[in-house]
């Protein structure tokens, strides 16, 4: 018999609570439209917080600079095309970034791969030496990333994290 994972069902109060709080850490850590830029990773999970975040982070009466890039699923690899539409949306964005920190968020690090692989397209192709900044509401303990901001740990082992907007999905089986 296999055992199967408890559901970590997340409510729209909890991500909202988390996502304010969050946004509230950037704003004390002294990271906001003037200085940052959001980076949304998998915008199909994490568009919600990407958005609060960018508005969050306002300043002077200027959202927050932002886009969103689309990485593979679970059952995918970073492939030729996955590598080619970031480094296009990179290039598309670019000349909005210059001297600020991005900040990549994320509502669920499950692995960290997809961090890993974002920061390292960064760095290679986009001369990002500095500061990286990133943000999971949800964070797997064992994730090979370490987010620098974190809402919330959980064990991917034993609990299936699941946002209340999410439906059937074909590439998480």
């Amino acid at each position: 018999m296999v055992d199967q994972k408890k559901e970590l069902y997340i409510s729209l109060e909890k991500e909202i609570e988390l996502i304010h709080r969050l946004g509230a850490e950037l704003v004390a850590s002294g990271y906001n439209a003037s200085n940052s830029y959001i980076i949304t990773v998998s915008t199909d999970y994490s568009s919600i917080v990407g958005q609060i975040l960018r508005h969050q982070l306002s300043y002077e009466g200027e959202i927050c600079d932002g886009f969103g890039v689309d990485v593979p699923y679970p059952d995918e690899q970073w492939d030729d095309k996955y590598q080619q539409e970031l480094i296009d949306t990179f290039r598309l964005h670019i000349k909005n970034t210059i001297g600020k920190t991005p900040i990549l968020v994320e509502a669920g690090v499950i692995r960290g791969g997809n961090y890993t692989h974002v920061v390292n397209t960064m760095r290679k192709y986009f001369s990002q030496d500095g500061t990286i900044i990133t943000l999971a509401l949800f964070e797997n303990e064992s994730s090979v990333w370490k987010s620098d901001f974190v809402g919330e740990y959980y064990n991917n082992d034993t609990e299936d994290l699941t946002f209340w907007w999410e439906r059937d999905n074909n590439h998480w089986k």
